[in-house]
């Protein structure tokens, strides 16, 4: 609840006079699909990721006439994490994206022209 709620609402609160300002201001928040389709066992987590997501949801609408702020809600699927490998331990990791797959498209979002409210899912790439 800390990080995915009481911290992402303090740091919307407190960023949000300098990203209004900004010419190309980013919001790029990291979801999972257990926010929006409950998974056994990931309720807690799932619940946070729902009220995450909520909280930028709302943000995105608020500011929507008001600034060139964008907003980007993005899920990265299964990845080649710690959390990862702590949440499926038989897992074989090589099965799993690298996390330069997800980092090159945030740092591509960083850059592009999107509608605010934009949402992904990074699906591994095709060999």
């Amino acid at each position: 609840m800390m990080t995915n709620v009481v911290a992402t609402q303090a740091l919307l609160a407190n960023f949000d006079p300098m990203i209004r300002r900004a010419k190309q201001g980013r919001i790029i928040g990291f979801t999972s699909s257990v926010g929006a389709s409950p998974r056994p066992f990931w309720g807690a987590y799932g619940s946070t990721k729902a009220a995450f997501d909520n909280l930028l949801e709302t943000y995105a609408a608020e500011g929507e006439r008001l600034s060139a702020a964008r907003v980007a809600i993005i899920d990265p699927g299964a990845t080649r994490t710690d959390m990862r490998a702590r949440a499926y331990p038989g897992e074989d990791p090589s099965s799993v994206k690298a996390p330069e797959v997800v980092a090159d498209r945030i740092v591509a979002l960083l850059a592009d022209d999107f509608e605010t409210l934009h949402r992904e899912r990074i699906d591994a790439p095709a060999d």
